[in-house]
C-alpha cells in the first residue's frame, strides 16, 4: 500500500489539501494548455501553491515575497468588487482589480502607491516572471497568476470581489509584466 495515499493514517485535512494541490496543478496545467502562451513559466515548471477553495497557502519551496503575496491576497478573499476601491485608501470595504493588485504588491513592500490598469502596464517587466506574473490590459483590466493560479475580480458572480480562481479565462489583449526576482 502507498503510504502516502493510505487515507487511514492521514488526517482530513492534510487529504484535502492533498487533492487541493492536485486540482490546482490539474487546473494549472489545462489553462497553461488552452489559455497561456507557451512562454508564461510560472505555470507549470514550479510546484504549485496549495489552494483550499477560498484561500492559498505557499509551501517552503517558495521564497518569502511569494508568502507575503498569497497572505495579503487571502485577507481580500472575502471582500466584494468596488469600483475605485483601494485606490483613495489603502484599506477599503471592496476592491477593484488594479485596487486589489495595489494592495497585495503594496502590502508586500514591491509598491509605493496605488496604480491603475494602465499604470501597471508600465510596472516592473515585460514578459512572464517565474512565480508571479500580472495581466494587464491598460485601461481595462489587471489580474495576476502566483504559481499558475490566478487571482482576479472576473469572477462567475457579478460584484464578486478578488478572490483566487481555478477556472479558465482568456488572456488574449493581455500584456504580461514580472516583478524582478519573482
Amino acid at each position: 500500500m502507498n503510504p502516502i495515499i493510505d487515507n487511514q493514517n492521514l488526517s482530513r485535512r492534510t487529504l484535502i489539501g492533498l487533492l487541493s494541490f492536485a486540482s490546482v496543478r490539474s487546473v494549472a496545467a489545462e489553462n497553461t494548455s488552452l489559455h497561456h502562451s507557451s512562454n508564461d513559466v510560472n505555470s507549470h515548471s514550479l510546484p504549485a501553491i496549495f489552494f483550499d477553495g477560498q484561500h492559498a497557502h505557499a509551501t517552503d519551496y517558495h521564497p518569502i515575497y511569494v508568502h507575503h503575496i498569497v497572505f495579503h491576497a487571502n485577507c481580500l478573499a472575502h471582500l466584494p468588487y468596488k469600483l475605485g476601491g483601494g485606490h483613495q485608501k489603502l484599506f477599503d470595504d471592496g476592491y477593484d482589480c488594479s485596487g486589489s493588485i495595489s494592495y497585495v504588491l503594496y502590502r508586500t513592500g514591491l509598491l509605493t502607491t496605488s496604480l491603475t490598469s494602465a499604470q501597471f502596464a508600465r510596472y516592473g517587466n515585460p514578459g512572464p516572471g517565474r512565480y508571479v506574473t500580472l495581466y494587464v490590459k491598460p485601461g481595462e483590466h489587471v489580474f495576476m497568476t502566483v504559481c499558475g493560479l490566478r487571482y482576479d475580480t472576473s469572477g462567475a458572480l457579478r460584484h464578486e470581489g478578488p478572490r483566487w480562481r481555478t477556472t479558465p479565462r482568456n488572456y488574449k489583449g493581455f500584456q504580461q509584466r514580472s516583478i524582478s526576482g519573482l
